[in-house]
């Protein structure tokens, strides 16, 4: 994993983080702290049990322990933090969390480990953009709130120190597993003491359980298994810079996402001007001009895995299938469909457009699916769709977004094989646009298909239900998307991927025009976007029309443009 893609996963984390102080507000008051370090922590370790269940058998004593010292720093931080939230505002407590970015260094001087220049002066600049943002004041904030989150942080920056070390001695992957359910453990010991009812006492609710599930899934499972992976190939330093950008994140959400009362908080120049302010920190603190004279440190595992990879003939660095042991497509279907579903139904409760749409970070999936399974991926997303809309939206539109989300991960899939010999990652610049590239192409489709279709087939035209899409499909798969790609392209997963085989037939279209197909789609739908937000419809546009069918004939274009055949 190069600094590029683990500076990636750190982001990623980040948005989830500061996503998980607005449903953390929207839990039930009475919900105890130790209730919800069980709930989520207890989620969180039965999904990563079930998708990593085989990779248990390589534990071993001195993991157990590492996941062990890891548990307890986190269920410490969980419970202070969950503490910290009752008294004091999320935009103060995320201002709390990210104080880390001054204890950390302080740690690691105690073990002689010295921050650069950069380092120094990014962290100084950080911490005024933080006092810009929160006004210089810690204003509606209690004492106990406070002092809650200030262990929080303390015990995070301990904790972030600690993953570093133990990421370079044992597997990521189980370290991820093994803190998780510990931590599920400690949270039900402490919450058995508090109430013996447990459970019973709960007033269960279905935005209740939606917001657990939220919380499970992206601020524990999926944001502890990229730490881990992150923590493996980047310093603690980086970590916490990268970390400190979580009020930008947090302001930004906030804005956009209302609370379950549909309430969202208010713009004020102050927190954009501490945005830019931390923005700026956090690249002099990713650079290196002021340390040029200083010794360059070793180079990442990344590099010398791929050296390893190359050296056993395998240029990509991935696991090649082997004959007897590829997955089924019922397997790759079947992984893609559960995971889609299953999100898709959790944030029905997230409503953009009543009937039609919602806020769906099950977007993410299509592009990493089709990219990783193709066409088996591709009907996984299509199927998901349907299912996750018999909870709340299921009717005849229903089609046209199985539809759309099937293109979304097979549109990729078809562009990556014509471009590109190598298997899916972005390892390179070069793959990182192509990566973008796919995706924003197969969201575009998806918007179009089902914005326009709706016009077509139901005689219904949502400018918002058009916009949403786009947005969705592109930002989760940039977000969290991109992320999950890196993931399953590491070392340590190695997931195998469906990819095309050269054969008989090798080419249905010739290359360089099926490059062309893919640009001129590209084309034809980005103009199709700009006519949308500029009013125009099938309705009230005869370009728009003409527009639309040539996209059409471009798209069975696209599906037929493959340079080499999918066996």
């Amino acid at each position: 994993m190069t600094k590029k893609e683990s500076n990636i996963l750190l982001f990623s984390i980040t948005l989830c983080w500061a996503s998980s102080y607005i449903f953390i507000k929207d839990l039930p008051e009475d919900l105890s702290s130790y209730a919800y370090l069980t709930l989520t922590s207890g989620l969180a370790g039965l999904i990563l049990l079930v998708i990593f269940h085989r990779s248990l058998k390589k534990i071993n004593r001195k993991t157990v322990l590492h996941g062990l010292i890891l548990s307890g720093l986190l269920a410490g931080n969980m419970l202070l933090e969950k503490k910290g939230l009752e008294y004091i505002p999320s935009s103060t407590a995320s201002f709390l969390a990210s104080l880390n970015i001054m204890i950390v260094p302080l740690i690691l001087l105690l073990f002689r480990r010295f921050p650069t220049r950069n380092n120094l002066a990014g962290i100084f600049i950080i911490l005024t953009g933080l006092l810009v943002s929160n006004g210089f004041s810690l204003t509606g904030s209690s004492a106990a709130g406070t002092m809650c989150m200030l262990g929080a942080c303390a015990l995070m920056s301990i904790y972030t120190v600690a993953a570093s070390g133990f990421t370079r001695k044992s597997d990521p992957l189980l370290l991820s597993v093994l803190q998780i359910c510990f931590s599920a453990g400690i949270g039900f010991i402490l919450w058995l003491l508090e109430d013996p009812a447990t459970f019973a006492h709960i007033t269960w609710s279905k935005r209740m359980l939606s917001s657990i599930f939220i919380l499970a899934f992206f601020s524990k499972a999926y944001a502890y298994i990229m730490l881990m992976y992150a923590e493996k190939y980047a310093d603690p330093i980086s970590v916490t810079v990268i970390a400190a950008t979580e009020p930008i994140v947090t302001l930004t959400l906030a804005l956009m996402i209302p609370n379950m009362q549909g309430e969202t908080e208010t713009f004020s120049v102050r927190a954009l001007a501490g945005a830019v302010v931390i923005a700026m920190g956090a690249i002099v603190a990713g650079t290196d001009f002021l340390s040029r004279g200083e010794k360059i440190e070793k180079k990442s595992n990344a590099a010398s895995d791929d050296r390893k990879a190359k050296q056993e003939g395998n240029p990509d660095g991935m696991a090649e299938e082997k004959p007897g042991k590829r997955w089924t497509l019922l397997r790759q279907f079947l992984l893609v469909m559960i995971p889609f579903a299953v999100l898709g139904a959790a944030f029905k409760v997230m409503v953009l457009v009543e009937g039609f749409t919602e806020v769906r970070p099950a977007n993410a999936i299509p592009t990493v699916a089709g990219l990783s399974f193709g066409m088996a991926g591709a009907l996984g997303c299509a199927a998901g769709n349907l299912i996750a809309d018999c909870f709340g939206t299921l009717n005849l539109t229903s089609l046209l977004g199985a539809v759309g989300n099937f293109m979304a991960a097979y549109i990729p899939y078809r562009l990556w094989h014509t471009i590109s010999k190598e298997s899916p990652n972005v390892r390179t610049w070069k793959n990182l646009l192509i990566y973008i590239w796919s995706s924003l192409l197969g969201s575009l489709a998806c918007a179009w298909i089902l914005g326009f279709g709706l016009e077509l087939f139901f005689g219904i035209w949502e400018e918002k239900v058009y916009r949403y899409i786009l947005l969705n499909n592109f930002g989760f798969s940039v977000c969290l998307g991109l992320p999950l790609l890196i993931l399953v392209c590491s070392d340590s997963i190695r997931l195998q991927m469906r990819r095309p085989q050269p054969g008989r037939g090798v080419y249905r279209i010739p290359e360089k025009y099926a490059i062309g197909i893919f640009v001129a789609e590209t084309a034809v739908l980005a103009v199709i976007m700009g006519g949308v937000y500029a009013g125009m419809h099938l309705s009230n546009s005869i370009i728009m029309r003409i527009l639309c069918a040539a996209a059409v004939l471009l798209m069975a274009g696209m599906c037929c443009a493959s340079a080499r055949r999918e066996e």
